[in-house]
């Protein structure tokens, strides 16, 4: 089989299933507006079906910017440095890799297991109840769907429809977590570089014989690298250009993560009030955690990305600028100018990453899953 054949048959058997699946989901979900939904199935279909439209979005997006993504994966791993560091570089380096992979790993496993969990803890509830505790249950599915046929008239209907929303579900899990995993990581991999950008211009010292040429620096091993001031500058404008080029490709993402994932971590919430055991409590607990870890993963690493590039003003300024003449100390004077506008991502080129960013979003979660407490609690 050639590749044209296995691009059309991967595409006819993700897409046209996907589809229909979004489809059967928002048929169901139209009886909010027909009042037909009570609150536990509302509580369950709103997040579950926000983070599918979501899904579809992010792909969206991440395919319009393909050009965009290879060029920027591309440029970042000509300036990767894996030479020409000193220890204290290398030692910084290193601490911060481990960082982000002891944090994308239980990040990758959260969600992992909280969408396994998710989608099979209504099949195992199912055989439990009905084989071994041999009460009168209902069929379980994993969300709610409108088909043509009744999914739940005999088991071969029942594990078939449920094999069909699993394989979905999953897949539209996989692709929130995909995108995440990357957004993350081009982040944190840009906010190291920064690092040990910073660390360059801390520790070189001017040339007094021929200021106007080069910098003078100690590397691990004992020798000295010379790097011009030009050069060092051209590092600083390449980065400059990267962070920007990376809040150009996920500003739009960013502003719809962080929009939706307020509603659809109250709905979570209030699923888990209205639970009707001790493990539909656990499940939807673990996956509001596996949603706001990312969150607070990628604000993280965004309020690092801020911090090392406006630290380059810093590094500058500590620098012996003072020993060298008039022209290096311009330079100087540049670096600093341009690095007290720090590089960040944005929400819609408007609010910046950070840390403080995630504290609003627990705080609008808060109040939104307030609300609809008082609401549901009315309402009773």
């Amino acid at each position: 089989m050639n590749d044209e054949w296995k691009k059309i048959l991967r595409f006819l058997t993700l897409v046209p299933p996907m589809i229909f699946h979004i489809v059967t989901m928002s048929l169901y979900a139209s009886k909010i507006f027909k009042n037909e939904l009570n609150i536990s199935e509302l509580a369950n279909i709103v997040p579950v079906y926000l983070i599918c439209i979501q899904s579809l979005l992010r792909v969206a997006i991440m395919i319009y910017k393909k050009k965009e993504i290879e060029s920027f994966i591309d440029d970042l791993g000509v300036i990767w440095r894996t030479s020409d560091r000193n220890f204290m570089q290398i030692e910084k380096k290193r601490r911060l890799v481990k960082q982000l992979k002891f944090w994308q790993t239980m990040y990758y496993w959260l969600d992992i297991s909280g969408s396994w969990e998710y989608v099979f803890a209504p099949l195992v509830s199912t055989i439990i109840r009905i084989f071994i505790l041999k009460q009168n249950f209902t069929f379980a599915l994993p969300v709610g769907c409108v088909y043509p046929f009744d999914p739940t008239s005999d088991w071969f209907k029942y594990l078939a429809t449920y094999a069909f929303q699993a394989i979905n579900v999953l897949r539209y899990s996989w692709f929130y977590i995909g995108i995440e995993y990357m957004m993350v990581t081009l982040c944190a991999d840009l906010a190291i570089e920064f690092s040990i950008l910073r660390e360059d211009l801390l520790r070189v010292k001017p040339n007094t014989i021929n200021p106007e040429l080069q910098l003078t620096s100690e590397t691990d091993f004992g020798g000295y690298e010379t790097v011009s001031i030009q050069d060092f500058i051209r590092r600083h404008q390449k980065l400059i250009r990267l962070a920007k080029q990376l809040d150009d490709i996920f500003n739009k993402i960013i502003f719809m993560n962080l929009l939706l994932v307020t509603v659809t971590v109250c709905f979570f919430g209030l699923a888990t009030m209205v639970a009707r055991g001790a493990a539909e409590t656990m499940n939807n607990l673990l996956v509001m955690l596996a949603l706001l870890l990312p969150v607070y993963e990628f604000c993280y690493y965004g309020d690092l990305l801020k911090e090392e590039s406006l630290g380059i003003a810093d590094s500058a300024y500590i620098n012996e600028w003072y020993k060298s003449d008039i022209y290096y100390q311009k330079m100087i004077l540049y670096v600093i100018s341009r690095s007290q506008r720090p590089c960040c991502l944005t929400s819609l080129k408007y609010v910046p990453v950070t840390m403080n960013l995630f504290t609003k979003v627990l705080s609008t979660t808060w109040s939104y899953f307030s609300l609809v407490k008082s609401i549901y609690s009315r309402g009773e």
